[in-house]
C-alpha cells in the first residue's frame, strides 16, 4: 500500500483552505462587496438605511447651481450625507449616454452656459437594484431614455435631447468619468425623466 508523505497533505489542507475562504469571501449580498456596482453602491442604489430620511419633494435646481457647492472628500463606505437627503429636479440638455460596466446608463447632463454633470440610472438586470424600492422608476427612466435617445450602448452617443430630470443628489468622486461637476456631484439615481 501507497503511504502519501507529510508534505502531501500540507498541499491538500492548503488548497482546501483557499477554496473555502475564497467561497466565504463572494457572498453577492455582503455590504462590502455588492453585486453589482461598487462605489458607495447601497447609497446609489436607495438601499442604506438613510434613505428612509430622504425629502421626495423635489427642489428645483440648475446644474450651475450644483456645479458652486465645495467638493467633498468620500471614500467608498462613505454614508449617506445630507444633502443627500433630497430628491431634486432640473431641466437641462442630455449631451451623452452610454451603458456603464456595472450596466447603469451614464447620462452626461449640460445647461446653457456649458456647465455639466452626471446622471445615472441603476440597472434593474442587477438582483440588488430590482430587490430596490424604487426599481419600477429605475426602469421607467431607462425606458425613457430607450424610446427619446435610442438603447445605450458601452461607448458614448452624442444626443442633443432637452429634458427634466428628476432624482437624488450623490457626492461622488474622481475616478475618470466622463461630465462630471466639478464638485463631482451627481443626481444618482434618477427616478424620473420628462
Amino acid at each position: 500500500m501507497m503511504s502519501l508523505r507529510p508534505q502531501y497533505f500540507v498541499l491538500i489542507s492548503f488548497a482546501l483552505f483557499a477554496i473555502g475562504c475564497s467561497s466565504s469571501n463572494n457572498q453577492p449580498n455582503s455590504p462590502s462587496e455588492p453585486e453589482c456596482g461598487i462605489e458607495r453602491w447601497h447609497v446609489k442604489i436607495l438601499t442604506d438605511p438613510e434613505t428612509k430620511n430622504i425629502d421626495w419633494s423635489a427642489m428645483s435646481t440648475t446644474i450651475a447651481e450644483q456645479n458652486t457647492f465645495p467638493k467633498i472628500s468620500v471614500s467608498e463606505d462613505t454614508g449617506r450625507m445630507a444633502f443627500e437627503e433630497q430628491a431634486v429636479t432640473l431641466t437641462c440638455t442630455i449631451a451623452a449616454f452610454k451603458k456603464e460596466d456595472d450596466h447603469d446608463i451614464h447620462l452626461v447632463l449640460i445647461d446653457s452656459s456649458a456647465d455639466s454633470m452626471i446622471a445615472e440610472i441603476p440597472s434593474t438586470s442587477c438582483a440588488e437594484v430590482a430587490a430596490s424600492a424604487y426599481a419600477s422608476q429605475f426602469d421607467a427612466a431607462s425606458q425613457w431614455v430607450s424610446q427619446h435617445l435610442g438603447t445605450p450602448g458601452t461607448d458614448f452617443r452624442h444626443t442633443n435631447a432637452r429634458a427634466t430630470i428628476t432624482g437624488v443628489l450623490f457626492q461622488d468622486f474622481d475616478h475618470g468619468q466622463t461630465g462630471h461637476a466639478k464638485n463631482y456631484r451627481e443626481i444618482h439615481p434618477v427616478t424620473k425623466i420628462e
